[in-house]
């Protein structure tokens, strides 16, 4: 790893000639050489800080830049990311020198100093993200001096300077919707997670660019340099059926995947190209590995048996039979000697994986086991009971029971750290649990949060854990803290299997959706700190200033955001649990919010102090309006009522009882004399505001309504429902009108422009809808989501029209809605954040050098102009 260190290290740091030099310096140059070569890695690294002291005036001193110096080197490339990201010397040595840049109001100097920026980088640490974020919103002639970098570089020679300036930019939050980029020269930058919605990016030179993770809709990169551009993933591989195992060879070259349908694909790595299909097994495959070798894979399936096939021929070897279950898991031991396999018929059997004579059977589980592995030394087998909630821990050699680690929900999956020290296990429960592999005792739990893992595997450096499961993502986390990276968005189904390249560099998930999809575990890790929700935004809404919007989430919070800069406020904290409903009272002084937790909170709009808390309610409230005087709340609940507060008293004026399920949106019409709620028992009730008594009941939808909405005059009512319809319906005679067809999944959420002649519709299609509110014509479609709109609302702004969305995604997004001689155009104006390569119309007409791959990946995501042909 290490290149010979000499003694002329000390002819760039003068400073360090005033001492002796050191003993090991003084040993001849062979000397040295085996020395080094003779350490392991950890001694490597005490070594190396040893040599990074120098000396001033006869006292020792460290240098965080000559280490820095002698990683870049003296280390060889794939090493140095390595050793710099975890070292803490670094990491403050790169925020005291930015802050020393700032405090003398030359942070833009940084796009300069090339080893600077590229630590900056590297050591991917949120208070330096947060430095520059705060530096960049709060220094206008920052911004635009970084700006003036990336223009002169479409002119002058300054490419390097440009893309840090670029780079810099992204990683503080700044967004580059609609921007006239045209012809900018930033080979290399990294503009991972950036924001380009419309951008002018034509004949501009991106080669080598990273977009891991950018929003790139409706960019123009015609007749761009794009060689060597990173995405952050391949075009996912479409199988007939369900995938449930993926696994990569030992060497990398090929990658082995497991089927419902009983066959197994096999890959190869570099083209991404199906090279044969194996047949044989008559039930699903549920497992596959390869030998340490590469010389065999082995396969559990359905079929009760473990089937071995030769990777030269493509043959079957033996099938292992013995079974009396579905088997779930199989495994090589290290030497490649052994296979264990586990079964629905509770046990795990050992078998000879070369003549494939049956060995011991560890009995144990009391219920199905859902995986099993082996240990690095081999001394030990790990194995999941599913519905016991057990890993068991077995001798390998004896089969003798040696621990019972114990989760509170069904285990799924096991791996070993490749140290072998660790364990981490998967269950239902939605954590993830590292157990010392030693002693059996528990290190940590990882919390999952949103769902279930099935999945979990290691990083080959030990130091990165990658999970999938229920949520349909693909999540990494660090080994070490627990900590939560990036969360991998693509699946549309859950994710049965993860595992990594024997590199480290490429994670490959397989799911129920019928895919296997392949990232970039590197570029994932490069994302800036995103302020914002950290869960799916179940509601939002404008203040009435439309300064100001609100935004409730499952996270249990309400955030606060400026309107123009979308710069994050205040958060209010205080509910337990999800936060359904959020809205301003007329007069913008105060906010609402209900919440699962069976209450509805009131707050002040301007400080975020709590101010009082309603109940009553004994099932989730789901939604909360203010009537117009600003006197009263309505709130709607699982408990199939709606009460209505007094808003100075907090007292419960009316309960309105007449639904026969769960209240699911409730509003005042606007003259505050009326009340509409919509329900999951499919119907639409008016009430009377005052008296609380029903009036008509509105039936014709065929499911939940989930959205209910007056018009701005009061005449008509628009509601939304699981049937996929919107539909409108007159006030006072409670008649139908239109049916408003189009979703593909069902309706969310329903909203009147202000002027009352649209209507926007969005919904579980992932689709914000526009209609004509007197034809019922459809008049646009936003695309681009990655996940349900919850809510969106909308608002005039400076004689321009504007929407605001939640979204499962976690995003709070503003759109400008253009209307031009009746044709529709809705325009991103920012974003709170994104997790998922968009790539919906890009423009990629012309493009220079795209790989094969990224021309098969650009036309999978919707791009336009994708040259070439993919079947």
């Amino acid at each position: 790893m290490f290149s010979p260190i000499s003694s002329s290290i000390n002819a760039h740091y003068p400073a360090a000639q005033k001492s002796t030099e050191s003993g090991f310096l003084s040993l001849p140059l062979e000397v040295r050489e085996q020395i080094e070569n003779h350490l392991v890695f950890s001694n490597r690294q005490n070594l190396f800080k040893a040599l990074t002291t120098v000396t001033r005036d006869g006292e020792l001193i460290d240098s965080p830049a000559l280490k820095l110096h002698l990683i870049k080197e003296r280390i060889q490339t794939e090493y140095q990311r390595s050793l710099i990201r975890p070292d803490e010397e670094l990491k403050q040595f790169a925020l005291v020198q930015l802050q020393k840049l700032s405090d003398s109001a030359q942070l833009d100097k940084v796009v300069e100093k090339f080893r600077l920026f590229e630590l900056v980088c590297v050591v991917n640490n949120p208070k330096i993200f947060a430095l520059l974020r705060d530096s960049v919103q709060q220094d206008v002639q920052l911004k635009e001096k970084l700006l003036h970098w990336v223009e002169r570089s479409k002119a002058e020679e300054v490419q390097a300077i440009a893309a840090n300036a670029l780079t810099l930019l992204v990683k503080a939050g700044v967004q580059f919707n609609h921007k006239d980029l045209k012809g900018i020269r930033v080979p290399g930058a990294d503009l991972s997670y950036g924001v380009f919605d419309s951008a002018q990016l034509q004949e501009s030179d991106l080669s080598g660019v990273n977009f891991s993770g950018s929003w790139l809709r409706q960019a123009n990169l015609s007749a761009a340099k794009m060689a060597g551009v990173r995405f952050g993933e391949w075009p996912y591989l479409q199988e007939k059926s369900s995938v449930n195992s993926c696994v990569y060879s030992p060497d990398g070259k090929a990658c082995a995947v497991g089927l419902g349908d009983g066959t197994i694909s096999i890959y190869d790595t570099s083209s991404w190209e199906k090279i044969c299909t194996l047949h044989g097994h008559t039930g699903d495959v549920k497992s596959v590995t390869y030998s340490p070798r590469g010389h065999q894979i082995a396969s559990a399936s359905a079929d009760r048996t473990v089937r071995l096939w030769d990777t030269q021929s493509w043959q079957l070897s033996h099938t292992l039979a013995g079974h009396t279950g579905c088997v779930n898991s199989v495994a090589y031991s290290p030497s490649g000697d052994q296979i264990a396999a586990g079964s629905h018929d509770k046990t795990v059997r050992l078998w000879d994986a070369h003549s494939g004579e049956a060995g011991h059977i560890l009995e144990g589980h009391t219920e199905r086991v859902s995986g099993v592995a082996y240990s690095p030394n081999g001394n030990q087998i790990a194995s999941s009971g599913s519905v016991d909630k057990t890993v068991r821990l077995w001798d390998a050699h004896s089969g003798q029971l040696s621990y019972t680690l114990g989760h509170t929900g069904w285990t799924s999956s096991v791996a070993y750290s490749p140290d072998g020290d660790q364990i981490a296990s998967s269950a239902s429960d939605k954590t993830i649990r590292l157990w010392n592999a030693h002693s059996g005792e528990a290190d940590q739990t990882i919390q999952e949060h949103i769902s279930s893992a099935m999945s979990v595997a290691y990083s080959p450096s030990g130091k990165q854990i990658v999970s999938g499961g229920y949520g349909n993502t693909v999540r990494l986390w660090d080994a070490h803290s627990g900590e939560a990276g990036r969360t991998l968005q693509g699946h549309t189904s859950v994710v049965r299997s993860v595992a990594y390249s024997p590199s480290g560099e490429q994670i490959a998930s397989g799911g129920a959706d019928k895919t296997v999809r392949l990232w970039d575990a590197f570029s994932w890790e490069a994302a800036h700190t995103i302020q914002g929700h950290i869960d799916a935004v179940s509601s939002v809404v404008y203040s009435p200033s439309g300064d100001q919007i609100a935004s409730a989430s499952r996270d249990k919070t309400v955030r606060l955001w400026d309107v123009h800069s979308g710069k994050a406020g205040h958060t209010l904290q205080g509910h337990t649990d999800t936060v359904s409903s959020v809205v301003y009272s007329p007069s913008g002084q105060q906010i609402a919010s209900g919440s699962f937790d069976q209450t509805v909170c009131l707050w002040d709009a301007h400080s975020g102090q709590f101010s009082h808390t309603l109940v009553g309610h004994f099932g989730w409230v789901s939604s909360v309006a203010y009537s117009p005087s600003g006197d009263q709340i309505a709130s709607g609940s699982w408990d199939k009522t709606v009460r209505l507060w007094d808003v100075h008293s907090g007292k419960l004026r009316h309960t309105l009882q007449g639904h026969i399920d769960a209240v699911s949106s409730v509003v005042y019409s606007p003259s505050g004399d009326q009340i509409v709620s919509a329900s999951r028992d499919k119907t639409v009730c008016l009430w009377d505001a005052h008296s609380g008594e029903a009036g008509h009941i509105l039936k014709g939808h065929t499911d939940s309504v989930m959205s209910v909405v007056y018009a701005p005059s009061g005449d008509q009512i628009a509601s939304g429902s699981l049937d996929k319809t919107v539909r409108l319906w007159g006030t006072h005679s409670g008649e139908a009108g239109h049916i408003l067809k189009g979703h593909t999944d069902g309706v969310r959420s329903v909203m009147y422009s202000p002027s009352g002649l649209q209507i926007a519709s969005s919904g579980w299609d992932e689709t914000v809808r526009l209609w004509d509110a007197s034809s019922g014509q459809c008049l646009a479609v936003v695309r681009g989501f990655q996940g349900s709109i919850n809510s969106f609302a909308w608002k005039e702004i400076l004689n321009s029209t504007y929407l605001v969305t939640g979204s499962d995604d976690k995003s709070v997004r503003v759109w400008q809605v253009i209307e031009n001689e009746g044709r529709y155009q809705v325009r991103l104006s920012w974003s709170s954040t994104h997790d998922r390569l968009v790539l919906a119309d890009t423009t990629v007409q012309d493009a220079q050098g795209l790989s094969q791959l990224n021309k098969k990946l650009l036309q999978q995501r919707g791009a336009v102009g994708v040259p070439g042909h993919f079947a």
